[in-house]
């Protein structure tokens, strides 16, 4: 199995029940929403952060040399923008091209199969 891939599935299996706990009832928000969904449901805007977060710790240990020189909002910007793309329906080719050029740092560009690893790392994060 591809390395990262490997480290992908192990950061999944670690990080999702903590992203399943973290959902409270009580919850607010430590910043304002931005998005109409996270407007009207801060526990969802609440949960999407962590999310961001989990994804974040996910790729740097999965992908150091994709997450080489970015810190961490221009690492959650690829799982926000991503995600984004996904719940608008967007194609599945269109979502990989435009996520292949968000992993894309001056020479570095993304494997094939670093980018399918990361897609779906962003495709069950996303969902829900």
């Amino acid at each position: 199995m591809y390395r990262p891939l490997l480290l992908l599935s192990a950061a999944l299996i670690a990080v999702l029940p903590g992203v399943t706990a973290c959902q409270s009832d009580t919850g607010t928000p430590e910043t304002a929403a931005t998005t109409t969904s996270a407007a009207t449901n801060p526990d969802a805007a609440q949960l999407d952060q962590v999310k961001a977060g989990s994804f974040v710790i996910g790729f740097r240990g999965a992908f150091p040399g994709l997450a080489e020189g970015r810190d961490d909002p221009a690492i959650t910007a690829i799982f926000t923008e991503t995600c984004a793309d996904i719940r608008a329906g967007t194609p599945e080719d269109e979502v990989t091209t435009a996520l292949t050029d968000r992993l894309t740092v001056g020479d570095t560009e993304p494997t094939p199969p670093e980018t399918a690893a990361v897609q779906q790392m962003v495709t069950v994060m996303c969902q829900g």
